[in-house]
């Protein structure tokens, strides 16, 4: 699996993850509730969960979980509408964002 950071999500998520020592990771996972489906972004502890696949993206740690490594190869990372709006994108849609 693949994914990319924009320049400007590269340091948007850095900063993110400045925030919580305790959280140096990105987690990348597919999620429902409250009526949707979707994967999203999360800051993370240190050690990955059973089953997910360690990525290191541009000097980022990202932990994949398993629908995510097999579905979002060549997906991006990118700067929404604002800094904190860090999101997820794949050539067919867009498909997450930071919670």
């Amino acid at each position: 699996m693949t994914i990319t950071f924009s320049p400007a999500a590269r340091e948007a998520v850095r900063a993110w993850l400045a925030r919580d020592p305790s959280k140096p990771a990105l987690r990348l996972f597919f999620a429902g509730g409250c009526g949707a489906l979707g994967y999203q972004l999360t800051p993370a502890a240190p050690e990955p969960r059973p089953g997910e696949r360690i990525l290191e993206v541009d000097g980022v740690t990202v932990y994949a979980d398993f629908k995510a490594s097999t579905d979002l190869d060549g997906a991006r990372i990118e700067v929404g509408e604002s800094p904190d709006d860090i999101v997820l994108v794949h050539d067919s849609c867009v498909v997450g964002g930071m919670c």
